[in-house]
């Protein structure tokens, strides 16, 4: 009890805050606050259970449809009941309607005495006292048989909503059987589109095997770039090609270094000279 009074203050002023700081905008506010949070629990739920919740959704309509089978059966049989009875009470009508008609006749031809079935002979004043009584019930009857004939057509047109009612179901399973399987096609393609392109957002069991061998095949190249660096860092002598030349062409292109050398040193003091103009006769006869 005092956990639930804790309760209902805590409630009440939360409530009281809440006005406090936010005035006549607080059912708006609240009502939007509920709402974003329906929507992003809506957003969180897979695809693939909601279609699986839609597949039993529908699985539960079958016992539905079923039951309205079984009560389209049951007022058949009813209905089939009531044109029994009612065949039945028209042919007493008829049956009853020929008799008063007989007894009639007997009262209009003034005779003394009516001669029945069972060879008993009855008054006139009998006869017409039986003709009032018959009356009496074939009006009832007629009644009776009127009323049953009203609620038998009533019956029948239920009974034909009642069919299309459950044909309208069934087709409506079909359709929704039909898009749900839809639904699930669409999904697995967007699934398999996911983990052909391993998106981001992709959890496969694909994907997660693509990022393993991609983080082996990183780690080898690795090792690879290593190797090929380790001989040139620590002075080791390369096996592979180098684009230097080997030892047997080395004193050649030295011989070339030097040619090359005492070409261009001859050059420079031919150019001294001409700078000087000195006569080279003149030079040698001192």
């Amino acid at each position: 009890m005092k956990i639930f009074k804790k309760l209902v203050v805590g409630a009440m002023g939360t409530v009281l805050v809440g006005g406090l700081l936010y005035g006549n905008n607080l059912l708006p506010y609240s009502q939007t606050a509920y709402q974003r949070m329906v929507d992003s629990a809506h957003q969180a739920v897979p695809i693939s259970f909601q279609i699986d919740a839609a597949k039993k959704q529908l699985e539960q309509i079958g016992p539905e449809i079923n039951s309205m089978y079984h009560q389209i059966a049951k007022e058949k049989v009813q209905i089939k009941r009531l044109e029994q009875q009612l065949a039945q009470q028209t042919t007493e009508l008829e049956n009853s309607e020929r008799e008063m008609l007989s007894l009639r006749q007997h009262v209009k031809s003034g005779k003394q005495l009516f001669v029945a079935s069972n060879a008993k002979a009855y008054t006139t004043d009998r006869v017409k006292e039986d003709l009032r009584h018959r009356f009496k019930l074939h009006l009832a009857a007629e009644q009776r048989a009127e009323t049953a004939a009203k609620t038998l057509e009533v019956r029948r047109t239920s009974l034909e909503t009642a069919f299309e009612g459950l044909e309208k179901a069934q087709a409506q399973q079909r359709e929704l059987a039909v898009e749900i399987e839809t639904l699930t096609a669409r999904n697995r393609m967007n699934n398999l589109v996911k983990t052909t392109h391993h998106y981001d957002f992709d959890d496969s069991q694909l994907a997660r095997t693509r990022t393993m061998v991609e983080d082996i095949g990183a780690r080898i190249d690795t090792e690879e770039e290593l190797l090929n660096i380790a001989p040139v860092a620590f002075g080791q002598i390369p096996v592979t090609e180098s684009k230097v030349g080997d030892s047997e062409n080395i004193l050649g292109e030295i011989d070339a270094w030097l040619d090359a050398k005492q070409t261009d040193d001859q050059k420079t003091e031919t150019t001294a000279e001409k700078k000087l103009n000195l006569n080279p006769d003149l030079v040698l006869a001192n």
